[in-house]
């Protein structure tokens, strides 16, 4: 689809994402050029949101710049900047987030913060071309989605065709609402692997002051011997020490007792004069 306004400035690639502030991602220029560029983009996104709601034969589009500011959803375009003196917008593809109520594979409600398919569309003179596959696959990759996580929203057939074609989603598990997923939507990722191991595969954790710091800490088994061993040595060969006394406390004592006092046996203190009574 081709505009009256040049697409080159805004098409610094092929592929382009835009968010709720009407402006590619990465975008750089003044306040004057961020208000030119998010009318034309305002204007791409109508405009493309239309074809896409009439090759799928909806009365309204769903996709509009109106909806897009009031959302944190994201819109990939694909450009052809040899098509025309100003270039071309063949595809759009919206996604984002949302919490739906869906039926898992026992028959059970789950409340769920899916990512979603919402408007998928290229143009009709571009499809069958490898367009299609090129866009979506920059989208799963920017958004770090996986295709069989994806809820899509109202499908249309060529667009199960096309993911049954290139991302081998068939078995879909039936919903009461227009969203349709796929087996393998409610499978858990599998944890990694600790890339610490040895050769019997234990791991002992270190218990010390600077846990509560530094966290704890993970050792092999072989490192855990050679710290208990250490440990028993020091035990073994440093005798215990008892802190004597220091300062005035040290100090020699007068010698005097209650018995000596009785036996008039005094002795006078050290260090002190003798006086005479």
């Amino acid at each position: 689809m081709e505009f009256r306004f040049d697409l080159h400035p805004i098409f610094n690639q092929s592929i382009i994402k835009v968010n709720s502030n009407l402006l590619p991602v990465g975008f750089r220029g003044d306040r004057r050029l961020a208000l030119d560029t998010a009318t034309k983009m305002a204007e791409i996104i109508n405009e493309m949101g239309s074809a896409s709601a009439r090759a799928q034969g909806l009365s309204n589009p769903v996709t509009t710049a109106q909806k897009l500011r009031m959302t944190d959803q994201n819109i990939y375009l694909l450009g052809d900047p040899n098509q025309g003196r100003n270039g071309a917008v063949v595809g759009l593809l919206k996604v984002g987030k949302k919490s739906l109520y869906v039926f898992d594979q026992n028959g059970q409600t789950q409340m769920v913060n899916a990512p979603c398919v919402l408007d998928f569309y290229v143009h009709e003179s571009r499809q069958r071309s490898g367009l299609g596959r090129n866009l979506f696959d920059t989208m799963l990759q920017q958004e770090d989605f996986v295709p069989q996580k994806l809820a899509v929203d109202r499908p249309s057939d060529k667009l199960l065709g096309f993911l049954r074609k290139h991302y081998g989603l068939q078995k879909t598990i039936p919903q009461m609402n227009n969203f349709v997923v796929y087996d393998g939507f409610f499978e858990k990722p599998k944890p990694q692997e600790n890339n610490v191991t040895n050769h019997d595969g234990r791991m002992h954790i270190t218990a010390s002051p600077n846990t509560a710091l530094f966290g704890p800490q993970f050792i092999n088994d072989e490192q855990n011997k050679r710290s208990k061993a250490q440990q028993n040595a020091s035990n073994t060969s440093i005798p215990l020490i008892q802190n004597s006394p220091v300062g005035r406390y040290a100090a020699p004592r007068p010698m005097c007792s209650m018995a000596e006092i009785i036996h008039n046996t005094a002795t006078p203190a050290t260090g002190e004069p003798n006086r005479e009574l």
